[in-house]
């Protein structure tokens, strides 16, 4: 007897609640407080998290310890959702403080990113949390650890989706130029009313100054292209590598409502730097004279440039271009032209190398004039040299005589010289008759005869006397006059073969006419 009421004793204590249990221990779960995302789409979702244990009396105290979750750690899972997430563990807290009491709700914050091409529709999400508790009542308590699953859907809906799928630009180191972006909307629904926004990410490679601009592309249907266009520049110090440019597109829903899709970022990469080269670099410089300067430049891209004109500049006053710009057009990249330019160089000037300027004015291919860096180019400048060579040809007088003589006169330069006037400067015992000659033009190299009336008083010693004489010409457009070339004339004794000696009979007419004088006047 006494067993069976032992036995029906701890039946009630079993199924009666102690005095001091009040409610069950924490017991947690979540929400997301925005569900919705689309396919492709990087967001944050904000899970919110709550505290709602068992109450099983109306005088039960919150802050009751055994029913507070302490330390919580939440981790988001993937499961079978088509996303992938960015955030590791979280632990959740409020005020500073851990502790979440009944009917607290605490947020956490993970980053995910939404696979493409996902099919809409619902996706559970699994939260791994981790907590401690305690357990027990009146002064007995134990403090326990709990690890368990929550649950999440998500909601992929049907939406525009964008990517940009290809770039392109005409812009250049230390140049200005047009940005291309090509856009897709890979999304499952048309967007209408379009507008894609191009940013700026850095100072190196600039777009509209360096504002964001928006543009219009009008309704997108899915699987549709979209190309805007924007201007850019880049920094003389950038390198032609990738530079990022964010971009962005809103639309109006199907329910009229303007959206904002995703922040893209893309790369964009500038062209070199534009260059052009000089070579095959040829001259006929010299101490003195008019020359040619003769090169070829060559683009060397990366761009087509149009209206260019090849520019030539020396550093000192005694190498002197006459023409200094030759307009050679358009040039693509690896095409040539060649150069020529007149270049003076004084008598002052001394021989040897000079440096010269090349560079070229252009327009790039967004209209906008340009100019080149400098090119620097030596060039030998050669000695100074006689316009002419004089050699006599026939050119000995007899003392007491004068003739016709005949000079060599050659063109020792290098282009054509006309009207030479030759005028000869005669110094007694040495007289001129017939002091100029005339020569219509003489080619590089050609010799012509230039022939003058001398004559040598009878006085004169028999030797070589000089005889100078200068040139007046035109070349290249300009009238110019030589230096004094001195020419040997040779003079010679009067010879006694084949004729009277006239000296001798002179003196004895003289004496005769003396004599007959004398006598007529005895007589007289």
């Amino acid at each position: 007897m006494n067993r069976k009421l032992l036995a029906a004793l701890l039946v009630v204590v079993l199924v009666t609640p102690s005095v001091g249990l009040a409610a069950s221990n924490p017991d947690l779960s979540a929400t997301l407080a925005n569900d919705t995302v689309t396919p492709g789409q990087e967001t944050t979702l904000t899970v919110d998290v709550t505290n709602s244990p068992n109450v099983y009396s109306d005088s039960y105290d919150p802050s009751d310890p055994s029913t507070t979750a302490r330390n919580v750690h939440l981790t988001m899972e993937d499961g079978n959702a088509p996303i992938e997430v960015k955030t590791a563990t979280q632990t959740i807290s409020a005020g500073g403080s851990s502790n979440m009491q009944t009917g607290t709700t605490l947020p956490a914050t993970f980053d995910i990113e939404v696979a493409d091409g996902v099919e809409p529709g619902d996706y559970r999400v699994p939260i791994h949390a981790e907590y401690d508790y305690t357990v027990g009542s009146g002064g007995v308590r134990d403090d326990k650890s709990r690890e368990e699953t929550l649950y999440v859907t998500l909601h992929v809906e049907d939406a525009p989706r964008f990517e940009v799928v290809d770039t392109a630009t005409t812009a250049g180191v230390g140049d200005s130029g047009n940005t291309t972006l090509t856009l897709q909307n890979v999304g499952s629904e048309p967007a209408n009313d379009a507008y894609v926004t191009v940013s700026p990410q850095g100072s190196q490679f600039v777009v509209n100054g360096g504002d964001p601009v928006t543009v219009a592309v009008g309704d997108w249907a899915t699987g549709a292209n979209r190309t805007v266009t924007v201007a850019s520049s880049v920094a003389a110090d950038a390198e032609a590598e990738n530079y990022t440019v964010g971009v962005q597109a809103s639309y109006e829903n199907a329910n009229g409502v303007r959206e904002t899709g995703r922040s893209l970022t893309t790369a964009v990469t500038p062209l070199a730097e534009q260059t052009f080269a000089v070579s095959d670099v040829q001259s006929t410089l010299r101490v003195g004279e008019d020359g040619d300067l003769n090169a070829t430049v060559t683009n060397d891209g990366p761009t087509t440039v149009t209206n260019a004109v090849v520019t030539l500049a020396a550093s000192s006053s005694k190498v002197t271009p006459k023409r200094t710009e030759f307009a050679v057009g358009t040039l693509a990249p690896g095409d040539a032209a060649d150069v020529s330019f007149p270049v003076e160089v004084t008598d002052s000037a001394s021989d040897g190398p000079r440096q010269l300027q090349f560079a070229v004015n252009y327009w790039n291919p967004a209209g906008d004039a340009r100019t080149s860096d400098d090119i620097p180019v030596d060039v030998d400048v050669a000695p100074e040299r006689d316009q002419f060579v004089v050699t006599p040809v026939d050119s000995t007088l007899t003392a007491g005589g004068g003739r016709t003589v005949t000079f060599h006169l050659t063109n020792n330069g290098d282009t054509t010289v006309t009207n030479v006037d030759a005028k000869v400067y005669a110094d007694s015992p040495i007289s001129a008759g017939d002091d100029q000659a005339f020569v219509p033009s003489l080619a590089p190299g050609e010799t012509k005869n230039v022939t003058v009336q001398l004559s040598a008083s009878g006085s004169a010693l028999a030797k070589t006397y000089p005889v100078k004489m200068d040139f007046q010409y035109d070349s290249d457009g300009e009238t110019k006059l030589s230096d004094y070339y001195r020419v040997p004339l040779r003079v010679t004794e009067p010879s006694g073969q084949g004729g009277l000696p006239i000296v001798p009979i002179v003196v004895v007419v003289l004496l005769l006419v003396a004599a007959g004088g004398y006598y007529y006047y005895r007589r007289q």
